[in-house]
């Protein structure tokens, strides 16, 4: 087994760039260290993209990395910020792949 499973590695490293990504984004747009009730546009989209685009087979297996980056985006917010739009988002992820699995059997 001297294989080594790249497409992990590429999923590892883009949720670490999207959660620098959301970190600096999170950063630049608010002030406040914490607010309570107030839902990010932005990480809410990326949320339910990463989320949606997790179960939906692409050649190469190019949807994972390319839905980690986007659920990494609220992942990476500051403390307060982008929690609400993560349990969203991984939320969509597993039902999908709840019901992809399902559907394939």
């Amino acid at each position: 087994m001297n294989e080594v499973p790249y497409n992990l590695l590429w999923c590892i490293l883009s949720l670490t760039l999207g959660g620098f990504v959301g970190l600096a984004y999170s950063y630049n747009k608010y002030v406040k260290p914490y607010v309570e009730g107030n839902i990010d546009r932005w990480g809410l989209i990326s949320g339910i993209l990463g989320g949606v685009l997790f179960s939906i087979p692409l050649p190469y297996n190019i949807n994972y990395p390319l839905s980690l980056f986007l659920l990494g985006i609220p992942l990476g917010m500051r403390p307060g910020y982008g929690r609400v739009e993560l349990i969203l988002g991984v939320s969509i992820a597993v039902l999908g792949y709840l019901i992809r699995g399902l559907i394939g059997r």
